[in-house]
């Protein structure tokens, strides 16, 4: 499973990559944007396309169908639910707050205004990043990872290469010098303190809608947010990584080490011995 798990990353970076770089010519080249638009809604389900590309060699004894069904089976607790809303609710309002309070600005001037672009943007995000990602990166990877790793390792290695796979985003970011390293620096702070709280949550509920639901949340509070990216993610970032390092503290309904974790594997493995 090493070496598979190894391919699969080896080719969702590649595939990836590969519509990068087919965006950038129908962008630049082709002057075809509406093209690009649709290659950039489909290279963010390049996780996904690859996992069910790889599918029976992965597990060979196992149905596709009956795989994808396993990781929403299990009933989603109400607790969960409200956790996941009000911990980011939470992260959100700090960096509004802590922001305005920084800056000397509004709370208004903080925020994309229009409700028309919150309700787009919410589904446009949808779209382009949970529901294309989750499959592979935890339904798969995290799972596996955490048969050989306790979850906050696997949590941490899971996120350093969802992290890296969006390495040509950062160059596309307009940042530069500096500013780049701290974009990237922060970026993977970011985007690895959501891996462990994903992790989590994931664990102690075990049905894929918890990390979809948490990478939603992840990113459409970014998104609405106005004024400088950099400035907006290195608040995001600390917000983010102080709740993740709580959790590790507390070892949340002992979800990073304990019953939860057992409980995941069951759920996980019928169907594949």
């Amino acid at each position: 499973m090493k070496k598979l798990l190894k391919r699969y990353v080896f080719w969702t970076y590649g595939v990836f990559y590969c519509f990068i770089l087919a965006i950038g010519i129908a962008m630049l080249v082709l002057k075809a944007n509406t093209l690009a638009e649709i290659l950039q809604v489909i290279s963010a389900w390049t996780a996904t396309f690859v996992f069910i590309a790889m599918f029976h060699k992965i597990y060979p004894k196992d149905n596709l169908i009956q795989y994808i069904t396993r990781q929403f089976s299990e009933r989603i607790k109400i607790s969960t639910v409200l956790c996941i809303i009000l911990l980011q609710f939470f992260v959100f309002l700090g960096y509004i707050l802590f922001t305005s309070s920084i800056r000397n600005v509004s709370i208004k001037s903080l925020l994309v205004t229009s409700w028309i672009t919150w309700l787009v943007t919410f589904g446009d995000n949808l779209i382009r990043g949970p529901l294309g990602e989750e499959l592979g990166w935890r339904g798969f990877v995290l799972n596996e990872l955490q048969k050989k790793f306790n979850p906050l390792k696997s949590a941490i290695i899971v996120g350093a290469a969802w992290g890296f796979w969006h390495t040509p985003l950062w160059f596309l970011s307009g940042y530069s010098g500096i500013q780049l390293i701290e974009y990237i620096t922060c970026f993977l702070i970011y985007i690895i303190a959501a891996s462990v709280i994903m992790t989590v949550f994931y664990n102690w509920n075990h049905n894929l809608l918890i990390p979809i639901m948490i990478h939603q949340f992840f990113n459409y509070f970014v998104a609405i947010q106005a004024g400088d990216v950099l400035q907006n993610i290195m608040v995001t970032a600390l917000l983010y990584f102080i709740v993740a390092v709580v959790l590790v503290l507390l070892n949340y309904k002992k979800c990073l080490y304990g019953k939860c974790v057992e409980r995941a594997e069951e759920v996980f493995t019928k169907g594949n011995l």
